[in-house]
């Protein structure tokens, strides 16, 4: 049985010595492991003595199993295998499966032979050079986030002493472009009239099978192709307000207060093992509530009437709860669905701008860039920016802990607004002179 002692530091923290009697070696000397274990510092003492138990008896039984957690002993690859079991119940579920990828598809074909102790920032580093030019500066911060938390939890199992990551330079590709993409305040708008073109599309002459089971051939025709109206709800949603994807899609009715215009925001649909999970937002910061604007409400009462009618119509085999955003039978909508639909609308006004520059500029219509669909958010941001929303407000609608983080994320397209602000002022004073004159 291992024996266990608390211990209080000056700084209130409270840790717990486990000694674990491992039997005694070929000359009659005793051995013990002795290991260090920091509990949830916000727990009872009584749930933290419970923890540390728990904890004890876990690596009693490895270690009397045969199961080293000695770095000197411990092979990269064995260690990987037992950081990511550890990991597993902690994290959600898409964060744990970009872990595994990560871990094994680019850190242990790499470390894999290494003994945890033995590698070294310089070992760390030139590993961090293999990625360059084949990944993004992204993804080697990620990799290299992965990594330190892996030897960070080494350091808390005792297996080394230093995390040698902490002082492992992260190279960059210094040609990457690192911007943010997103639309400008006159482009946002363009795509929110966009949605409601209706675009017709050429489909090529195909193969049917009918009803006997006899071929038949279907020449050229064309047929139009219009934004369903719960996914121009989604993209309103997304640039007015600066929703996570995650965040929209778990919108629920109960959730938009019409009356006072504000809709709250408790949670975020993430993914898990087996499908979908609906989980709290991705801080604390995050739980909000956020206030939209009078032109998207006949919008969404648009859409609510259309929902409850097609509710009527599914019958019995609706099986939704009030989401929002739905899939034919009311089940919440698909993680993949709004991109997979944001970037086909894209393509299509894109290329029915090309193929009919007249029209569209009668129209007031110019090709977009093309964005990801979290580009929604960062234009949101750009936008309340540009109307000189101050940063604090911005940050709240967000869900920013700090308008810090906000500045660090944004500081780049806000600083490209200056010259709009510079515009304003100029055409203020120009106008202020005219009166005077």
């Amino acid at each position: 049985m291992a024996s266990i002692k608390r211990k209080e530091k000056k700084n209130g923290e409270v840790v717990y010595r486990i000694d674990i009697a491992l039997g005694y070696d070929n000359v009659g000397k005793k051995r013990v492991k002795v290991i260090t274990y920091k509990p949830n510092q916000n727990a009872t003492p009584k749930q933290q003595e419970k923890e540390v138990q728990r904890y004890a008896l876990e690596c009693e039984d490895k270690l009397k199993n045969g199961e080293s957690y000695e770095g000197e002993e411990m092979s990269f690859e064995d260690y990987a295998e037992k950081w990511l079991s550890s990991r597993k119940e902690e994290l959600a579920y898409s964060t744990y499966e970009a872990y595994v990828h990560i871990v094994n598809s680019k850190i242990v074909p790499y470390f894999g032979r290494y003994k945890v102790a033995r590698i070294k920032p310089p070992i760390i580093e030139a590993f961090y050079k293999t990625l360059l030019g084949t990944h993004s500066n992204g993804t080697i911060r990620k990799v290299a986030n992965v990594l330190s938390g892996m030897f960070r939890t080494a350091v808390r199992w005792q297996m080394i002493q230093v995390n040698p990551c902490k002082d492992s330079k992260v190279p960059k590709n210094k040609d990457e472009e690192t911007t943010l993409k997103y639309f400008t305040p006159q482009q946002s708008l363009m795509f929110l009239r966009s949605l409601d073109l209706t675009f017709e599309t050429i489909v090529r002459g195909h193969e049917r099978i009918d009803d006997t089971g006899r071929p038949y051939y279907v020449a050229d025709y064309t047929e139009p192709h219009t934004i369903p109206l719960q996914l121009k709800v989604f993209f309103h949603l997304s640039l007015y307000c600066g929703f996570r994807k995650g965040e929209t899609l778990a919108l629920h009715w109960n959730d938009i207060d019409f009356e006072n215009k504000k809709i709250s925001i408790s949670k975020s649909v993430g993914k898990a093992e087996d499908g979908v999970v609906v989980k709290k937002p991705k801080t604390a910061t995050s739980v909000r509530t956020v206030s939209f604007p009078d032109a998207i409400i006949p919008l969404l009462k648009q859409y609510k009437k259309e929902y409850n009618e097609y509710r009527f119509n599914v019958g019995t085999a609706w099986q939704g709860d009030g989401n929002l955003f739905i899939q034919w039978d009311g089940k919440i909508m698909g993680r993949s669905t709004p991109y997979q639909a944001f970037k086909r609308h894209l393509k299509r006004y894109n290329d029915w701008v090309r193929e009919n520059p007249e029209e569209a500029k009668k129209q007031g219509f110019e090709p977009l860039p093309i964005i990801p669909l979290h580009g929604l958010r960062h234009s949101c941001a750009t936008l309340l920016n540009y109307l000189e929303v101050n940063i604090i407000d911005i940050s709240k609608v967000l869900g920013h802990a700090k308008s810090s983080t906000t500045m660090d994320i944004y500081a780049h397209s806000f600083e490209e607004q200056n010259t709009e602000v510079a515009n304003k002022l100029n055409e203020f004073l120009m106008n202020n002179r005219r009166k005077q004159a």
